[in-house]
This record gives structure tokens, sequence and C-alpha cells, in this order.
């Protein structure tokens, strides 16, 4: 004996319309669900907050008390003593003139919005020099090598440490201002960058 084979038959507008019903109610609630949860959640850390722009002067400065090779002193958006020291430095001649490259960390101790703190860079700078300045490199201490610089600048990459910086990163450049190239050096950086 066979049984017989059952099939679906159209449903009812009744049943489709509850269906229809309960569907929409299941995507409202989703939707509803999914907004609270954006509200409630952290954004990530690189959407916490826009850069912030910073920018000011510089001016070499004995503000190291002895320590590292050298410093500057910013005013401006940044208040304090920046002291560096160099790790590597390279000299070579090109064609019609000598490119000097140098690269280094530095600490920063001072203040950015009138809070105190501290922070560090990884740095690289370059600054061109007259053809065959780089036996002058080889032979010459390092203000009087620097003070025949035609053009220069560096970049300062800046990892907050504490106070007004701590858990900040950033970035300065300073452009080197020359008075009179190739026998002043540099009379004093302006900079520009941000602090997130």
């Amino acid at each position: 004996m066979s049984t017989p084979i059952r099939t679906a038959g159209p449903r009812s507008k009744r049943t489709a319309t509850r269906t229809s019903r309960i569907g929409r109610r299941a995507t409202a609630a989703l939707t509803t669900l999914m907004f609270l949860t954006a509200l409630l959640l952290p954004a990530p850390a690189e959407a916490q907050g826009e850069p912030t722009a910073i920018s000011g002067d510089a001016v070499p400065s004995d503000c190291n008390n002895g320590k590292g090779l050298g410093a500057i002193e910013l005013t401006g958006d940044l208040e304090g003593c920046l002291i560096f020291f160099p790790k590597t430095a390279e000299c070579t001649e090109y064609n019609g003139f000598a490119l000097y490259e140098e690269a280094g960390v530095e600490r920063f101790i001072g203040s950015y919005n009138g809070e105190a703190g501290k922070f560090r860079t990884k740095y690289t700078l370059a600054g061109t020099y007259a053809q065959g300045a780089c036996a002058d490199f080889e032979a010459e201490d390092y203000g009087t090598f620097f003070s025949k610089q035609l053009t220069g600048g560096c970049d300062h990459y800046i990892k907050g440490k504490t106070g007004a910086f701590k858990g900040m990163k950033g970035l300065i450049t300073f452009h080197d201002v020359i008075p009179t190239p190739g026998t002043s050096g540099a009379s004093n950086f302006f900079y520009t960058g941000y602090l997130k």
C-alpha cells in the first residue's frame, strides 16, 4: 500500500502576514542592538581623538647640563629642553654637494599646555654642505662642522613618557633657519608636527 505524499500548499495570507511582521520586528530589534553596541563599545585606539597640531621655534642651548651631545630650547606649543644623543652619522659626497645624515634618540623635559612631562624621540637628520665638506666632518668637532651647513631639517618620532605626554605619540619636523649658509650654522629651528 502506498502512502500519499503531502505537498505544501500555498500559505495563507494570514500566515504570510504574521511571518513578515515577525521578520520586521526581528530586523528592527537587531538594528537597535547594533546601534546600542556601537555606542557603548570604546572606539579603536586610532580613532580615539584627532591629532593635535603643534608648532613653535627652538634655539641652540646648554639646557642639557652636560648630558648628550647638545640641546635646543623649545618655545611655542612645546616648552622645554630637547637633548640629543646621536647614534649614527655619515657624510657622503655627491655631484656638487655633500650630504650629512644622522640618526639617534632624544629626551624632552618640559611642558605642553602648561602641564609638565617628558617624552623620548627617535630622529633622523639630513643636512647639505658644500662639496668636499665630508673631509671636514672627519677632522672637525660637531659644532664647527654644523656651522658650515647650507640647508637641513629633521624628523623626530615621539613616544610619550610622563605627565602631559603619557601615552602620546607624535611627530615633530624641524626646519633649520640658516642666516648665512655655509658660515653661521642654524640660528634657530622652526618646528611643526602633531601629538596624539
